[in-house]
């Protein structure tokens, strides 16, 4: 697992910033793209980095991810923060499934790092965090069902997220999937 704040407090020179800002670039265009296949090897080349300069910076293809969805994940769990206190949980956490669903299509390949258990620790954690105080919130309001747990709820994200990724008509099936998913979501009356 990558300590983000550790990486990001050490102080770099400025050539090595550089590398790592390009590295970071590089990997943005090339896994929104068609992007899941994109090797590291290609980054670097993209990056015009030799392959040890991102091993030096990025030890894995998930410390790149991890570093590359940062401020998105932050951004993410900020707004789980603020649906917190609107007045009806189930909306909430419907709202927020879309919003996790959209970070996850950003990039290729990041909904199956962070279901597959492979890396992606910090964000892994930040998400399950927001994902079980809305999840909890809206089951103790009797909104949602009793039987979803939190690693279901965000396989399903990942799930959808998938057919984001597929392309703009699959994207628009997304949309009613998960309005489909929020209703099955909700508590039996």
């Amino acid at each position: 697992m990558v300590d983000l704040a550790a990486a990001d407090d050490r102080p770099l020179r400025s050539h090595a910033r550089r590398n790592r800002e390009r590295i970071i670039d590089a990997a943005r265009d090339a896994l929104t793209g068609t992007g899941e296949d994109t090797s590291l090897n290609e980054i670097a080349r993209r990056a015009g980095v030799g392959i040890g300069t991102l091993f030096r910076h990025f030890p894995n293809r998930e410390a790149l991810l991890e570093a590359l969805t940062h401020e998105q994940t932050s951004a993410l769990c900020a707004q789980a923060r603020l649906l917190l206190d609107t007045p009806e949980p189930a909306v909430a956490l419907a709202s927020w499934l879309r919003d996790l669903v959209a970070h996850l299509a950003t990039y290729r390949g990041l909904s199956a790092s962070l279901l597959g258990g492979s890396g992606l620790g910090h964000s892994y954690q930040a998400i399950d965090a927001a994902a079980t105080a809305l999840l909890v919130r809206a089951q103790k309001a009797g909104e949602v069902r009793a039987d979803l747990d939190v690693p279901a709820l965000i396989s399903i994200a990942g799930a959808v997220s998938w057919l984001v990724e597929l392309g703009p008509e699959q994207a628009r099936r997304a949309d009613v999937v998960l309005t489909v998913l929020a209703d099955g979501l909700r508590a039996a009356d």
